[in-house]
């Protein structure tokens, strides 16, 4: 399961709509006229089939969008919800909710969003900027809410943290108003969904019956937001969704053109690579060792594609944790005894590049100069990694490095997921070279997700969460985990909820007070200036690379299978964001 920053580009397989692009042709209306009658209609496909999208990913964890934490959750609910905006494979905004680009005020202070009017919920009741407004103000900024992202919306005055004002205008546009300047905030104001207010009004203030409440668990609200309504969730097994006829896209396109989406979880990449080769599923990500094959099928089509992602060897720095990852020298030695390019070529057979940021190549704020490279080049070098072991006060003993006794690391991922199944393996043998054993745990998403990545002050009453402070630990002890993070390409800022030393989604418990102020400068006036921001990007990501959070891996680059009668598609990092426009020859 990858966990995920933003659910745009991220989860790009997900992203809904269309807009056909088009201008007038002449000066005068009579000219267009006759212009437009010499057109022939357009054909639109037909309606027909079921769409069945392999994965052996975990599941989701929740329906109830404002409560999730991981990828899953958040590419479920986008089949029946677009959200405001979607990016095209250049990483321009398409507008999908909104009925024009959002205005901005000349002093960087005033965000104008103006949505569609003919946007409804199921009831038939419209769509409105009050929606918006409470479900940002009474529900996302509310101290009984545990919503993962509260930090994106506040800002520091006198000293003190305050979410920003946000308020209706009229019926279809609000507003949100800051007393200081940030950037990026332009792309945090279309991350997420809305909730009908005259449906969520009820549960306000009681998270338990917020948290059970069926129409939200069910997405029975989504009204015509999205091309795709819910049918049934079997956990574990599939996701049902069918055709929406009432889809405000699809008024004179008729989209989508699939009758049923379904994702069926398939239990592991093995599964999903017969399923797909036996047409018994449309579409599914390919392993790299099965790419030469799949490509020579007739049936099959191979799409190559960019990726927003990397992979992590995320350290423990919590109390659980080995107590050596909280030494920076350390962590570079164990950085430096794995090799990124034996994982490049025998893992992902080419198809990543090594990684030492948490910014993707595809990034207009990818710095590369100053990075610290460790694993490749001469900071690949175990012989030098165990002389720091030795200078950092621990023996060496039968080749074995001994930390009181020998030393034993855990290193855990998800069961499942073969890449990163191989990456835990190659971990386990490169660092055994250098006299540290390590134990695998490959569990299930769900186990790893309750187990290992939420955590608590011990004896404490609170709720476990991704980071409830410095204090708290996860139930089970872990020293290293390899995950999947994504970074939102346009707005890199977002990945704060990783590295901050509050960040919302830092499991790890990594702190550097340079690092936090660094991510903040990016969301002050200064960093309007792009050449600034660019230059705050790049010491951001150097301080990353050397004091390293965890050991960046690897930007994989995707591929993927679709049966070959699947027309519609264009490749490219945001692959799918047309998806509702896809069609079965």
């Amino acid at each position: 399961m990858r966990l995920s920053r933003r659910k745009f580009l991220s989860l790009c397989a997900k992203f809904g709509a269309f807009s056909l692009a088009g201008g007038t042709i002449g000066c005068t209306g009579q000219k267009e006229a006759k212009v437009e009658s010499q057109l022939p209609e357009r054909q639109f496909p037909q309606v027909k089939g079921t769409f069945i999208e392999g994965t052996s990913s975990g599941d989701a964890e929740t329906l109830n969008w404002i409560l999730a934490g991981d990828g899953a959750s958040l590419g479920y609910v986008n089949f029946t919800m677009d959200g405001l905006i979607t990016y095209d494979n250049n990483l321009n905004i398409v507008l999908r909710w909104l009925s024009e680009p959002i205005e901005v005020s000349e002093d960087g202070l005033r965000y104008t969003l103006r949505i569609r009017d003919d946007l409804y919920w199921s009831d038939g009741k419209q769509v409105t900027a009050e929606d918006f407004v409470y479900t940002y103000r009474n529900l996302m900024f509310a101290d009984w809410m545990p919503f993962n992202y509260k930090d994106d919306y506040r800002e520091e005055i006198d000293g003190e943290k305050r979410f920003v004002e946000i308020k209706a205008i009229n019926k279809t546009s609000y507003q949100f108003i800051r007393q200081t300047v940030n950037p990026e905030f332009l792309y945090t104001i279309t991350d997420f969904w809305v909730y009908p207010k005259h449906i969520v009004k009820k549960y306000e203030g009681d998270i338990e019956a917020f948290t059970q409440a069926d129409e939200l668990n069910n997405l029975s609200y989504t009204g015509n937001l999205g091309p795709y309504r819910f049918v049934e969730w079997i956990r574990n097994d599939k996701f049902v969704l069918e055709r929406n006829p009432d889809y405000y896209l699809g008024k004179e396109s008729g989209a989508p053109y699939f009758e049923k989406y379904v994702v069926k979880i398939l239990g592991s990449a093995a599964a999903r690579h017969a399923a797909l080769e036996a047409g018994d599923i449309t579409s599914a990500s390919i392993d790299p060792l099965q790419v030469k094959k799949f490509k020579e099928l007739k049936h099959i089509n191979v799409y190559t594609q960019p990726t927003s992602g990397y992979n992590i060897l995320v350290f423990n720095f919590r109390n659980n944790g080995w107590e050596g990852f909280k030494n920076k020298k350390i962590r570079q030695a164990i950085a430096m005894s794995i090799s990124k390019d034996a994982l490049i070529q025998s893992i992902y057979l080419g198809f990543a590049d090594p990684a030492f940021s948490f910014i993707p190549r595809p990034s207009p704020w990818f710095v590369e100069d100053g990075l610290s490279r460790y694993g490749v080049d001469e900071l690949y070098d175990k012989e030098r990694a165990m002389q720091i072991f030795q200078d950092e006060g621990y023996e060496l003993h039968d080749g074995k490095i001994l930390d009181g006794e020998a030393l034993r690391l855990t290193v855990v991922t998800n069961s499942g997921n073969k890449v990163r199944e191989s990456i835990c393996f190659l971990v386990k043998q490169e660092l055994s070279d250098i006299g540290i054993d390590v134990e695998m745990k490959l569990l299930p998403w769900t186990t790893e997700l309750n187990q290992y990545l939420r955590n608590k002050v011990p004896g404490s009453d609170e709720e476990p969460a991704f980071n409830n402070g410095p204090d708290a630990v996860s139930e089970k002890p872990w020293d290293m985990i390899v995950m999947g993070f994504s970074t939102d390409v346009l707005s890199p800022s977002g990945s704060s909820v990783f590295f901050t030393s509050d960040g919302g989604l830092n499991f790890g418990g990594f702190s550097n007070p340079d690092v936090d102020a660094l991510f903040n400068r990016i969301r002050t006036k200064e960093s309007l200036d792009e050449d600034k921001r660019r230059e705050i990007y790049g010491k951001i990501s150097i301080l990353l690379s050397e004091d390293l959070p965890g050991n960046f891996l690897a930007y994989p680059v995707g591929n993927v299978g679709f049966q070959s009668n699947v027309m519609g598609i264009e490749p490219g990092i945001s692959m799918g964001y047309n998806y509702h426009e896809w069609y079965f020859a």
